[in-house]
């Protein structure tokens, strides 16, 4: 019986777990600003678009020389992560703290904060 009740708990578990995936990858999408303020001069602001292609939440990446299409997310714990390369390998973890999505870039400088701010749609 314990068995049993334990693997409720743990589907019902994951299904909350993937939910919350769910819900970061709809908020996501879109056009992002990116500010890293403790990043070098040129590593300071970025522009990135989030679209979800076949489930797969994919990033387009873009800011001073860098230009990265196609960037594959994964999610783990209702974060979504990538590894990209800017001159050395980061890996950037995507979060929501408090009802606003937030990240970190972890690079040879250390953890770096970053924040998010949607871009609006221009209208034609």
């Amino acid at each position: 019986m314990y068995v049993i009740l334990a693997g409720v708990c743990l589907m019902c578990m994951m299904a909350v777990n993937v939910k919350a995936a769910d819900d970061i990858k709809e908020k996501l999408k879109g056009k992002w600003e990116i500010t890293v303020p403790q990043a070098p001069d040129e590593y300071q602001k970025f522009n990135a678009e989030f679209k979800i292609k076949d489930g797969v939440m994919l990033m387009d990446f873009k800011g001073g020389d860098l230009e990265i299409n196609d960037q594959k997310l994964t999610e783990k714990d209702g974060k979504l992560t990538a590894n990209i390369y800017v001159g050395e390998y980061v890996k950037i973890i995507v979060f929501e703290e408090k009802n606003v999505l937030k990240g970190t870039a972890d690079t040879s400088m250390g953890t770096l904060p970053f924040t998010l701010k949607k871009v609006a749609d221009k209208k034609k």
